[in-house]
């Protein structure tokens, strides 16, 4: 211990630079790694991560009914979220697309195949059942490597059991990567009541082994006179006390129309891939999906019944819930331009996010 001690001594102030040296970097380290966490956790806490990269513009996990308002429908298989189109599944996507026709009896369906067994062949219902089934079908227009592609229809048939199964095909990994469907019904169904022919549709992935089976039920039939609204809101809590990093706006609701979005540029920016017809499967009126710039000569918005609350604000218009475009939801974010933004500037109180982006539905006639 005495031999330590002298030599401790000897070597005194090299040995206290070494600590000096020593506690400096600790003190670093651990500065940087809180801070490092704490910019990651004030990020990530407003936005969600996907659900499931394996999804489709009218199948999901839970399936539901889809009635259409024409005689034919595009089905989407894609590797990405539909509420984070721009993430892709890392992993080759293997799957299936299946359909088969079933018959709604009450609140419970049945294989029409099943149910044509319960009735005379020689009855008039059974024969116009037969003759409805060979107005629907299901085939390929677009595969995600090749592009648009000539694919012969699959008929709905009692050889086929009025069930269909496509070739096994796949996505791609790493990069968008979508393949389509088009499913045809009875062009009379649109019109009809009561139809009671329903098209099952599911797409069954085989790997990876994490995805789930999706599936919808398309039909045909007249349009039931609903209350039309679309509405839009910032899902964020508490933005009038609390400064988030960036926000997530989302659109729901139902009816035939337009939306008109509005938003203040000098205080945010939409996330493009909005706008980006392909990857977010959005409709805009005219195909236009450049946002333009409200001014007096705005009727609506610029002098007009809003007293021009908007001028210099942008506008888009979204085409909503009718023919292809009959998605329930729409989501997009928003980024904060106010120049010194970063510098003290609170999206909150009276400058609170939600004072700087409206949306206005406009139902069709």
């Amino acid at each position: 211990m005495n031999k330590i001690l002298k030599t401790l001594r000897k070597h005194w102030t090299r040995v206290w630079l070494i600590a000096i040296l020593l506690m400096s970097g600790g003190i670093y380290v651990t500065y940087a790694v809180y801070t490092e966490v704490s910019s990651v956790k004030r990020v990530v806490s407003t936005q969600a991560a996907p659900v499931e990269m394996f999804s489709s513009n009218c199948m999901r996990p839970d399936i539901s009914s889809r009635r259409l308002s024409s005689a034919e429908y595009s089905v989407t298989v894609c590797n990405f979220d539909q509420d984070k189109p721009t993430i892709y599944n890392p992993s080759t996507i293997s799957y299936t697309l299946h359909a088969e026709l079933q018959i709604k009896q009450g609140d419970n369906y049945t294989k029409l195949v099943t149910y044509l067994n319960t009735l005379d062949q020689s009855s008039a219902k059974y024969t116009d059942y037969l003759n409805k089934a060979t107005k629907y079908s299901i085939y390929k227009t677009e595969d995600d490597a090749t592009g648009t592609v000539t694919a012969p229809e699959n008929k709905f048939t009692v050889g086929n059991g009025f069930s269909v199964m496509l070739a096994a095909d796949s996505l791609a990994a790493q990069h968008s990567s979508v393949d389509k469907y088009k499913v045809e019904i009875d062009p009379t169904s649109i019109n009809a009541a009561n139809t009671d022919i329903y098209v099952h549709v599911w797409a069954e992935p085989s790997a990876p082994s994490n995805l789930s089976l999706i599936e919808t039920r398309l039909y045909g039939a007249a349009a039931v006179t609903d209350t039309a609204t679309w509405t839009g809101k910032i899902i964020e809590e508490n933005c009038a006390t609390v400064d988030y990093d960036f926000y997530n706006y989302v659109i729901t609701g139902s009816g035939a129309g337009t939306v008109d979005i509005l938003w203040d540029p000098q205080k945010f920016r939409i996330n493009e891939f909005f706008f980006d017809t392909e990857l977010s499967n959005n409709t805009f009126v005219d195909n236009n999906n450049e946002p333009t710039k409200i001014d007096n000569s705005d009727t609506q918005y610029g002098s007009g019944k809003y007293d021009g609350k908007y001028v210099g604000w942008n506008k888009i218009t979204l085409s909503v819930g009718s023919g292809n475009n009959s998605k329930n939801r729409y989501e997009l974010q928003l980024y904060k331009t106010a120049t010194n933004s970063l510098n003290g500037v609170s999206y909150t109180g009276d400058n609170a996010a939600t004072n700087y982006i409206a949306c206005y539905f406009n139902q069709s006639n």
